[in-house]
């Protein structure tokens, strides 16, 4: 009977979680950013206040519009560069094909050769779910990277607003912090939710920080190795590439490996080289600098992990990727602060 009550009981926590993290968080998600902007800057604005003697308030201000000034010169550069790369991608959209057939009958015609396999049946498969995959490509992405620039600009305008919102909320928190903490800590359930809340800050919080320098890093190396390279989509394929490197058991071999094996099948051993050692370029500097930055794992298999990410993906679409191993630590962090106090 207890063995029942306490799997009840960790149902309806994963399914309150689950409803909070998928509709109730999209709403409230500015003010949480600001809520953890404001922690974060809380000392910083204290230090100088100790050598400038103006308002907290004034202080975040002065620091908010140095970041968003440098944050939007630095995105509309990439923004631009990025959109000029996809298009370039667009337009040569043809000869891109004719590239990859040639490749496959080439590797049909090695199998053929080497192993005396027929592959027409494979061959036509393969074919059959290239030309789907490009009719997609053709009437949904390509005409978006043209013709939706209303809805570009659209998406701009949410995002302006959103920056704004969150703005306007990080002065106002800032300015009654220390206030608002004072009043809230004479409640009980304030302090299981700042046990909670900072448990998951010290623990996932730092393994989030962590995996956000390592991805950026390998971003970084990519978009450089790309260029050095000579890619003409050297910033597209960085981005890509990196943001795979941080879903499990993927990584940048997923698409370095295969397109040296293709450059190596036409004939371009020094380009295929290079991709091969960007690949191990990438493998090594995350296997370097994970132990360091990260340290102390979350305390969940791999195998878990990757489950838990699936299961992201399909709950809560493309956030997922994060939103998913959030909610499973949220659910660990609250049973083990009702465990603490012998509720569960």
């Amino acid at each position: 009977m207890a063995e029942g009550k306490k799997i009840l009981t960790v149902l309806g926590i994963t399914l309150a979680v689950y409803f909070t993290m998928k509709y109730l968080l999209p709403y409230v998600i500015p003010f949480l950013i600001a809520y953890v902007l404001v922690h974060l800057l809380n000392p910083v604005t204290e230090a100088i206040r100790k050598k400038l003697p103006w308002k907290k308030e004034i202080i975040v201000s002065v620091l908010l519009i140095l970041f968003l000034s440098l944050f939007s010169f630095l995105f509309y550069y990439f923004y631009c560069l990025l959109m000029e790369q996809i298009k370039r991608i667009a337009m040569n959209f043809d000869y891109y094909y004719a590239c990859c057939c040639e490749w496959i009958d080439n590797c049909c015609l090695m199998v053929e050769k080497s192993f005396g396999i027929e592959v027409d049946e494979v061959k036509s498969f393969v074919y059959s779910s290239l030309d789907q995959a490009t009719e997609q490509i053709r009437v949904y992405i390509i005409p978006g990277v043209f013709n939706y620039s209303f809805r570009y600009l659209k998406k701009l305008m949410d995002a302006g607003l959103f920056l704004l919102m969150l703005f306007v909320a990080v002065i106002l928190l800032m300015k009654d912090y220390d206030e608002m903490k004072e009043q809230l800590q004479r409640f009980s359930w304030y302090n299981h939710f700042h046990n909670i809340t900072q448990r998951m800050w010290k623990q996932g919080g730092m393994y989030m920080k962590a995996q956000m320098i390592i991805i950026l890093i390998i971003i970084i190396l990519c978009t450089a190795g790309l260029w050095v390279l000579g890619s003409p989509y050297f910033l597209v394929l960085g981005i890509v590439i990196g943001l795979m490197d941080a879903l499990p058991f993927i990584g940048t071999g997923t698409v370095l490996v295969p397109m040296a094996v293709f450059l190596l099948f036409r004939r371009k051993i020094q380009l295929a080289v290079g991709y091969l050692g960007l690949f191990l370029l990438t493998y090594v500097v995350r296997e370097f600098l994970e132990p360091r930055l990260i340290g102390a794992k979350l305390g969940i298999y791999p195998f878990v992990m990757v489950v838990v990410v699936y299961a992201g993906l399909y709950l809560y679409g493309p956030a997922g990727v994060l939103l998913g191993p959030v909610t499973l630590l949220l659910v660990m962090e609250i049973l083990k602060e009702m465990r603490e106090e012998n509720i569960l």
